[in-house]
């Protein structure tokens, strides 16, 4: 084993320690001559485990072959322990990636480690006009760019666009007939709908009733009846923090805006703690238990026209549509970008970013960056048809509209932390949201929560000084 080999081992060895406490078309976008750093002979290796990818990636390499010249071998492997992997690949074998694609999370493990550096982005693609903010801070790992974006994940709030527009009818025809109702107390006039008013009040469109707020749902629900055949007004999966870190995912920062920074930790404060308590509100409205709101479920029951709102993920776009085709949905359905817990108080759902790495070991970084580029912005109007999900990169053209929506709802999340030692906190949150679920105290539960994770961080368990409760004061909370 060469020296060098034996003395980079080591050090990822100790850095391991400190960090554990074919032929579509595209428009290549590129400042440089790019044959300057090309030869005949280059060959450079990706590894990526997830198999979505398999297709994107290896028709990429083929375009990109033909392009410049440049073999690039693809090769899915194993996701258990992808980064030890790399590098015993890098090291120990000679046979390591020279690029790979990995979650924004893990990037300060990778960074550490030395299997990353810093990009030089020399086509200069990494800022806003080509990607969402949300992707370039996932990028970011102590003020330095690691990679290129290249896909996201999260969560939306969809609703069924053709019942909404019955709902509106329904409560237009009752407006003119004088026999407005609402779920505040059946049988009761609005307060809008004055008798001597009625004739004056304009008819409200699907547009106009859409709820802008997670708290307007509930006051949706309490004015307006829903269509015959539909069972419920909103439903999420309640066992999966994904469809739930809405309520109070803007108020729990871990990490400051690239999730990096371990002097910037703030979960347990008076504003999450109010967002908790309305979480819990919500058990009471919609009566959902943990055990039987299985995603497919709730899914199927959207699909079937039972249900007007839902959280749902990303891929819903791609499985909605594929239903219309098979003749299994036979609605209009759309995307609301809800980014307020109520008329004050925001609300931010949690997402995952991929990007593409360069191994800071490689030999070829230069070519590999220009390959991850290539992946991640030159070739991305493919992206959504060789595997349903979405790019990082904007697009000039969405295949559908609602894909437009995802792409705002992703640039109002956000990502997990990168810090090492919280690598559990999407467990220990859901955690959090499942027992505030089931009745526990939401001011106790995240004060503890910030105490586990404090503790992680820094090694001794700090404990924040106990707030006050503070007093929901949403108006659904008179209400009979």
């Amino acid at each position: 084993m060469h020296v060098r080999r034996s003395f980079i081992s080591i050090i990822f060895v100790l850095a391991m320690v400190v960090v554990a406490i074919f032929g579509d078309n595209y428009e290549r976008f590129t400042l440089i001559d790019t044959e300057s750093i090309y030869t005949d002979t280059d060959t450079i290796t990706i590894w990526f485990t997830d198999s979505v990818m398999e297709e994107y990636v290896r028709n990429a390499a083929v375009v990109y072959e033909e392009e410049t010249g440049v073999r690039v071998v693809p090769t899915y492997v194993s996701g258990l322990e992808f980064l030890e992997a790399i590098q015993e690949a890098t090291i120990d074998e000679d046979y390591g990636p020279d690029l790979y694609i990995i979650g924004s999370e893990s990037l300060e493990k990778a960074y550490l480690s030395g299997l990353c550096s810093e990009v030089s982005d020399s086509s200069m693609v990494l800022n806003s006009t080509y990607y969402p903010q949300t992707a370039l801070n996932a990028i970011t790992y102590n003020n330095k760019k690691l990679g290129y974006p290249l896909s996201f994940e999260g969560s939306v709030f969809l609703y069924n666009r053709t019942i909404l527009e019955q709902v509106a009818e329904k409560y237009n025809e009752s407006i003119a007939n004088g026999e407005v109702t609402t779920n505040y107390g059946e049988g009761s006039v609005d307060e809008e709908a004055g008798s001597e008013e009625t004739q004056t009040i304009e008819a409200k469109t699907a547009d106009d009733i859409l709820p802008t707020s997670i708290v307007g749902i509930i006051e949706f629900a309490l004015k307006y009846n829903l269509s015959d055949g539909v069972d419920s007004y909103f439903k999420w999966c309640v066992s999966d923090v994904l469809y739930e870190y809405w309520f109070a995912g803007a108020y729990l920062n871990v990490g400051g805006k690239n999730g990096d920074n371990r002097d910037d930790i703030d979960i347990y404060n008076s504003d999450s703690i109010y967002c908790m308590k309305v979480f819990q509100d919500f058990k009471q409205f919609f009566s959902m238990e943990i055990d039987e709101t299985s995603y497919p479920e709730v899914l199927q029951e959207f699909e079937d026209g039972k249900l007007l709102f839902m959280v749902a993920d990303t891929d819903v776009v791609n499985e909605l549509e594929n239903a219309k085709k098979e003749g299994n949905f036979d609605y209009e359905y759309g995307i609301t970008s809800i980014g307020m817990l109520n008329d004050t108080l925001k609300s931010k759902g949690l997402s995952v970013t991929k990007l593409v790495a360069v191994n800071g070991l490689s030999d070829k970084k230069v070519v590999a960056e220009d390959f991850a580029k290539f992946l991640s912005v030159d070739y991305s109007d493919n992206f959504y048809s060789r595997t349903g999900k979405y790019a990082c990169a904007y697009q000039e053209e969405y295949a559908y509209p609602q894909m437009e929506d995802v792409v705002r709802t992703y640039e109002n999340s956000v990502s997990l932390p990168k810090i090492v030692e919280t690598s559990n906190y999407w467990v220990l949150t859901e955690m959090v949201y499942t027992k505030a679920w089931d009745g526990g105290n939401a001011n106790r539960l995240l004060r503890e929560l910030s105490g586990q994770v404090k503790k992680q961080i820094y090694g001794v368990y700090v404990e924040d000084a106990e707030i006050e409760d503070p007093q929901i004061d949403e108006d659904y909370v008179s209400k009979d």
